[in-house]
């Protein structure tokens, strides 16, 4: 209904087939098999041998049938439930491979597809969830969204970009699709009557997040083909194939520079608009049925009931009908539960659910009458049904749970804070609207850096051990013409995190009434207070103290990040190689003061360990000891002919600790130092150095 599936789809669905048959004989290496599967929303999990099926749903948009058919196949082949992402779309998990094409084939039987689910492929089109139910908006953009998708997934062209190509529709200035940071943003606006967009480009959450940048003040909806169709050209022809990191489309405005980009933007324009082939976009608005289903159960009068009502029901502009939130944990509705929905909905007809940003679903075009029903029904699915509206908006990305750049595990950390916040005695209804958002590294997949509150995983260090921990963002902003990323602020342990959280919103409580917004508290005060209360829990126990700051939440071992591989886990890497740079530094600084010479020997031992220690990580080496950093530096850095050999006897020195020796080879050093930071900066995004690259090219 929502989408027309390719005529070639089934075709290519064989093909791949083909593919994981020869991949299972031993006739196809892995590493091309992945090229394959990936844009067909095919990954691989964690657990070897398990995989995750990224099913379309433009807006979110299913029928009640299709939601059925997605729990059955579920069950049938993966986990025991469906996974809600944040881009509106539906996860199966835990599918084993010999099962990746019989599924997808049930759904293409459906009406759905896999197809651009990942890979540098047109993703997933997104739609304000409320779109044609809420009196806010300017129109409902859904038909336009719901046309483009048909148009886009039956070229070619949309399945081997330079990168994946985001692209999303907001219903309103308030921009609650998220439209000015994707690739391209449509904001539906009003010109003399005549329905159309505001049109941003080149935003985008991930590595150097951006707000999109203003391409047309207004085009006709009508248009929306050929800004979508000139920008895929644009980018097909000219983004960077070369490195996947420098590969988005806002890397690309910065490479062209903005007078450069717009001109070929405005010639590929041009030229689509003039090609009498392509289509214009005139769709029919969906037919909605609104009727009230016979047999409704008598009003509930409960409190329970009328506290519900207030948080998760919202009226529509249709008189009589509601739009009713579901809160699912975590993302993920059990199979069974998912079925029960379909069959409650059916009698609302096709256009009766979406799925909405906060890994939810979000029913639409309810009658009245029948909400106790609803009622009866959600509170049996959702352990959240009755509580605070935060703690249903809150969202967690995987995490190290199944992906495999994954850092922390926050959807562990997640469930903790909401039961810290559950238990306390803070006012939390006051909050709505406000997003916590998690992501398990600072790869955005949490949506950290649009959230009110936000953080990304990371790992920290305290002497030799590292341990899980969040970087803290806040205070991100949406409005049309407004938009901002949320402002990083500090970092707090993973253990402390449930604490911190609580007290925050405390303060942000009782500060409430003199701000317009979160926002604004942010950047009055809020930066401050955040900073002070993460310098309360800076000092984080030795692991013989208190070990327990050494696990994630969720986990029965020591935080590691050891044996992830090159390539794996890299931003998180980033991150803790940066607290080595950052002590080398501060003791750089220390000598050129005025220190007695015990202070500068220690200095000196300072700088020889952290540049030692500094890149072990990439190697997927955790040394326990400072003697087993510098052997482990020896091993694999001097002796495997990355780092020269004339710096051995200052490592050495180091290792049996002789001040003396550091004291009097200040330069060597230094020059240490200065050679393992060239040698972070040479390091390209798979963590791999010059000398390896070169004999890996050798031996090609």
């Amino acid at each position: 209904m929502f989408y027309t599936l390719p005529a070639n789809l089934a075709k290519e669905i064989d093909g791949l087939e083909a593919l994981i048959d020869k991949y299972r004989r031993g006739d196809l290496d892995a590493a091309s098999l992945k090229a394959h599967r990936v844009p067909f929303g095919c990954y691989e999990q964690r657990s070897d041998g398990t995989y995750m099926l990224r099913i379309r749903a433009t807006g979110g948009a299913v029928t009640p049938r299709q939601l059925r058919a997605m729990a059955l196949l579920s069950r049938q082949y993966g986990a025991d439930f469906v996974h809600i992402t944040t881009r509106q779309e539906f996860q199966i998990h835990d599918v084993a491979l010999e099962n990746v094409v019989p599924a997808m084939r049930g759904l293409l039987a459906a009406g759905l597809s896999t197809r651009g689910g990942g890979g540098n492929t047109i993703r997933n089109i997104l739609i304000s969830p409320d779109s044609g139910v809420t009196s806010d908006e300017v129109f409902d953009p859904s038909r336009y969204a719901f046309a483009l998708t048909t148009l886009l997934i039956a070229e070619p062209d949309s399945w081997n970009l330079p990168r994946k190509l985001k692209i999303a529709f907001s219903n309103s200035s308030s921009d609650t699709a998220f439209a000015q940071f994707n690739d391209i943003g449509f904001i539906a606006a009003l010109e003399s009557g005549v329905k159309g967009f505001k049109v941003y480009v080149a935003g985008g959450l991930g590595a150097k997040s951006a707000v999109g940048h203003l391409l047309h003040e207004f085009v006709p909806a009508s248009d929306v083909y050929f800004v979508a169709r000139a920008v895929k050209r644009l980018f097909d022809r000219h983004g960077n194939r070369k490195n996947r990191n420098a590969a988005r489309l806002r890397f690309l405005w910065e490479q062209l520079g903005e007078a450069e980009f717009r001109r070929i933007y405005r010639a590929e324009f041009e030229a689509a608009a003039a090609d009498l082939e392509l289509p214009r976009l005139f769709p029919q608005a969906p037919a909605s049925r609104l009727q009230t289903p016979v047999g409704a159960a008598a009003a509930d009068e409960s409190v329970e009931f009328h506290a519900w009502k207030k948080r998760y029901c919202t009226e529509q502009r249709q008189r009589g009908f509601y739009s009713v939130l579901i809160p699912a944990v975590l993302g993920n509705i059990k199979n069974s539960d998912l079925k029960v929905l379909a069959d409650l909905l059916e009698p609302f007809g096709d256009d009766s659910v979406r799925a909405s940003f906060g890994q939810n679903l979000r029913l639409r075009n309810i009658a009245e009458a029948v909400l106790s029903s609803v009622y009866t029904t959600v509170k049996g699915i959702s352990e959240l049904t009755d509580a605070p509206h935060v703690l249903a908006h809150s969202i967690s990305c995987t995490g190290a749970d199944t992906c495999k750049l994954g850092i922390c595990l926050p959807k562990g950390a997640l469930s903790v804070v909401q039961a810290k916040l559950r238990s306390s005695s803070l006012d939390l209804d006051r909050l709505a609207p406000f997003q916590i958002n998690f992501s398990g590294c600072p790869n955005t997949c949490g949506q950290h850096m649009i959230a009110d509150l936000g953080f990304y995983g990371q790992a920290l260090r305290k002497g030799q051990q590292i341990y899980p921990a969040y970087g803290i963002v806040a205070g991100a902003i949406h409005d049309d013409g407004k938009a901002r990323l949320a402002q990083p602020i500090d970092s707090i342990s993973a253990h402390d995190l449930p604490e911190f959280t609580a007290e925050l919103l405390a303060i942000w409580l009782e500060k409430q009434w003199r701000f317009d917004s979160f926002a604004e508290y942010i950047d009055a005060e809020g930066k401050n207070d955040i900073r002070d209360l993460c310098n309360r829990y800076r000092n984080v126990p030795d692991f013989d103290v208190d070990s327990s700051y050494y696990f994630d939440w969720g986990s029965q071992k020591p935080f590691t990040l050891a044996g992830r591989g090159l390539g794996e886990c890299s931003a998180g890497l980033f991150d803790l190689i940066g607290v080595d740079r950052k002590l080398i530094e501060e003791h750089r600084r220390l000598l050129t003061r005025d220190i007695p010479a015990p202070a500068r020997a220690d200095a000196l031992y300072r700088i020889a360990l952290s540049s030692a220690r500094m890149l072990l990580v990439t190697r997927g080496i955790e040394a326990p000891t400072d003697t087993a950093v510098f052997l482990s530096f020896e091993q694999h850095f001097i002796s495997a002919g990355l780092v020269d050999e004339a710096h051995r006897p200052i490592v050495v020195a180091a290792r049996v600790r002789d001040l003396p020796a550091l004291l009097n080879n200040q330069g060597a050093v230094l020059a240490l130092a200065t050679s393992v930071r060239e040698l972070y900066d040479n390091m390209d995004h798979t963590l791999r150095f010059p000398a390896e690259i070169a004999r890996s090219a050798a031996s090609a």
